[in-house]
């Protein structure tokens, strides 16, 4: 009896066997035709994946493009098309944040800041965004973190802003070392850029280098258009240089340009106490001073 089982056993396991061979050359067969139409699904997949990507990028300019003229309906428009077409576009999401933000729905902009950044962690350009918005609700540790990992992505060509703005936050933080720092790596970056030459003019005046703030702000006139505080810093360094003449000619310009700002009130305020001090002192010798040569407070 234990022979006989043992002689099926051994059958069964033969057939199995054999079977067996059959069975894989049919599955690897059938293996083959299914893989092929799986990669030819996946392949149409793809194809369409691809062309949604490329409708809600078309969709992201567009809208953009409508914001940038303020026609904000149409923007609107766009970008949620954009989402329906792709909704894990940071581009879209970062689009719809700017859109929000200009319209004053802060939180809803910061959700799809937010989503943009969890959807496309790479896209700096977002980072960028996202932490000047953080900077306008005067959030400026949470900004900073956002710029830092702006700054390290080498690639990005508004890394010079980048800087810049992170010199602004040090500067709000209470942090002058690090702002100057910041400002001259932009300047590096960025040689055409305005923006951090004004602040190191403005820092060197406050230290009393006044050759160096001149120097700086020079440059800063070189690369921008008058600026209310520009020339208000321009009065006070050639008042400290003793050229009355340049600074009549800067003080005329900040009045006849700006009359409204708050540099003009400033000024007329420093003009005013400068005249009442002398008064004080000399009291019968005020026009011998040659104040006519500055201009007088209406």
């Amino acid at each position: 009896m234990t022979g006989q089982r043992l002689r099926a056993l051994s059958l069964v396991i033969v057939m199995a066997l054999s079977g067996a061979c059959t069975v894989t050359e049919m599955d690897y067969s059938k293996t083959i035709g299914s893989s092929s139409a799986s990669e030819s699904s996946a392949s149409r997949h793809d194809k369409k994946r691809d062309k949604n990507k490329e409708a809600a990028e078309t969709y992201v300019q567009l809208g953009l493009g409508y914001l940038r003229r303020g026609e904000r309906q149409r923007a609107r428009t766009n970008l949620l098309k954009a989402l329906e077409k792709d909704k894990r576009s940071g581009d879209a999401h970062n689009a719809l944040a700017l859109l929000l933000q200009v319209e004053g729905e802060n939180d809803l902009a910061e959700k799809h800041f937010k989503k943009a950044i969890a959807y496309e962690p790479d896209l700096t350009s977002v980072r960028y965004n996202y932490a000047s918005f953080l900077i306008r609700q005067k959030r400026y540790a949470d900004a900073e973190k956002q710029f830092l990992m702006a700054a390290d992505d080498v690639n990005y060509a508004r890394r010079g802003q980048v800087f810049y703005n992170l010199g602004l936050i040090a500067k709000q933080l209470g942090k002058p070392e690090e702002a100057q720092q910041a400002w001259e790596k932009a300047i590096k970056l960025s040689p055409r850029f305005a923006a951090p030459f004004l602040e190191l003019a403005d820092i060197y005046f406050t230290l009393g280098d006044y050759p160096r703030a001149k120097r700086y702000l020079e440059h800063y006139e070189d690369l921008s258009k008058p600026s209310p505080r520009a020339l208000w810093l321009a009065v006070r360094l050639e008042h400290a240089f003793g050229n009355k003449d340049g600074e009549a000619s800067k003080a005329l310009a900040l009045r006849n340009l700006f009359p409204y700002s708050e540099e003009t009130i400033a000024y007329k305020a420093w003009l005013k106490g400068r005249e009442e001090g002398v008064s004080r002192l000399f009291p019968a010798t005020k026009d011998s001073l040659e104040y006519k040569d500055l201009i007088k407070v209406q």
